[in-house]
């Protein structure tokens, strides 16, 4: 009775604190709902212009026509093949090509197909990226894109990129625009919003602080999860040391200027009968020994100034940057001494022996030359009976024609 009294008295207080209450929570939703997808948004343009720019890295550091196709739209096609083919490692669709005054120049296969006639005059965004030397991202939802709807070859949600391209030598020669896959990566951001939005509705307006962070949380390891992957196709994955396509990207890097690039060290490190070892052993054994080779190389070099790259199958690469000779030369010593530590499996005991080749370039070396000095260097030294350090000298080019010519004769 009381209760119906204290009800029939506050009931139109009563009623106007739930509607308010619930237009509280009904404000607080939408501007959340708009929080997050504009966090959402932003996300998938940080994490597509992250995509973007490694892979444009790479095209102009490891494809040699790479300035060519962006200024002419003629190159290599073995090029312009394994561009495409790694279009699946980080989600790309297809990339285009424009030239320093915007003109589209070149057009990969794949699906958002342009007019025949789109290249004749300047692209904006091309143009705004090459002036600025920003990048210029754009989001499309295929439902909301007039050019590519219904069409089943594009995905919902894409990103359009326009990368300057620039130079190792800082030198704008283009744009690159690349087309990149967000579906996936905007599906995980969904679905942990939709956990979230059920605590949001169940609860009140002060703990909505706390979904909030546990969303904010959850992108930030969604786009590490997503870095870490990206990281992965620059590591050996049995090793953990830098694979053969890193290990290249390093080497150019400390040879951008050749009247510059004395004092660069490169051991080119050989598993003496490392084929043996597999033929007796096993490949299990053989994994091992790599592993534990790596292990030797990672622990003897110096921490800030060189890297450890595996560059074939029983063939590893250092690479010092501004090292001297006595000290290239400790750090072979260091390698040879670790070498000795004896590896293990399955009750298998075996001590490796390696066969380095050393070579400290000087200036006017290119890459190429210095690292083809460092592998004359390691056929010296298994030439000459294997577990030794051999330094380059320049009789060493001529025995190497010598044994080419015996071989042909």
């Amino acid at each position: 009775m009381n209760v119906t009294r204290l009800y029939e008295q506050h009931r139109y207080t009563l009623l106007a604190a739930a509607a308010g209450t619930l237009a509280l929570i009904g404000m607080v939703w939408i501007a959340l709902d708009t929080l997050i997808d504009w966090q959402v948004r932003e996300a998938i343009k940080r994490n597509a212009e992250e995509r973007a720019l490694n892979w444009s890295h790479n095209f102009l550091e490891t494809t040699p026509s790479a300035i060519e196709l962006i200024q002419t739209g003629k190159g290599d096609m073995d090029d312009i093949n394994r561009l495409e083919d790694s279009f699946a490692l980080v989600n790309i669709i297809r990339f285009q090509l424009f030239d320093e005054e915007g003109r589209q120049t070149f057009l990969s296969n794949g699906s958002l197909d342009r007019d025949s006639n789109y290249g004749d005059a300047p692209n904006e965004n091309a143009v705004r990226a090459f002036e600025t030397g920003q990048p210029v991202i754009e989001v499309h939802h295929d439902d909301n894109d007039e050019r590519t709807d219904g069409d089943p070859r594009v995905p919902e949600t894409y990103i359009e990129a326009y990368v300057p391209a620039i130079t190792a030598s800082g030198e704008k020669v283009g744009t690159i625009e690349l087309y990149v896959d967000a579906s996936a990566f905007e599906e995980a951001l969904e679905e942990t919003f939709q956990e979230v939005s059920i605590y949001l509705v169940a609860g009140t307006v002060l703990v909505l602080l706390f979904p909030i962070a546990a969303f904010v949380r959850r992108t930030q390891q969604l786009m590490q999860n997503d870095k870490r992957m990206l990281e992965l196709t620059r590591y050996d994955q049995l090793t953990g040391v830098f694979n053969r396509n890193s290990t290249t990207q390093h080497l150019k890097a400390l040879f951008i200027d050749p009247d510059r690039a004395a004092g660069t060290g490169i051991l080119f490190v050989d598993v003496d009968y490392f084929k043996q070892v597999n033929d007796k052993y096993g490949h299990a054994c053989g994994d091992i020994l790599l592993k534990h080779i790596a292990d030797v190389l990672k622990s003897s070099i110096r921490l800030k100034d060189d890297v450890v790259g595996r560059y074939g199958g029983d063939e590893f690469v250092i690479l010092c940057r501004n090292i001297t000779k006595d000290d290239f030369r400790r750090l072979s010593q260091r390698v040879m001494e670790g070498a000795k530590t004896p590896c293990s499996h399955e009750g298998n005991s075996y001590t490796p022996s390696l066969s380095v080749g050393a070579y400290l370039s000087r200036d006017g070396d290119t890459e190429d030359l210095a690292l083809h000095r460092a592998d004359l260097a390691v056929y010296a030294a298994k030439r000459g009976g294997r577990n030794q350090v051999v330094e380059f000298s320049e009789d060493l080019e001529g025995l190497f024609k010598n044994d080419e010519a015996q071989k042909s004769a």
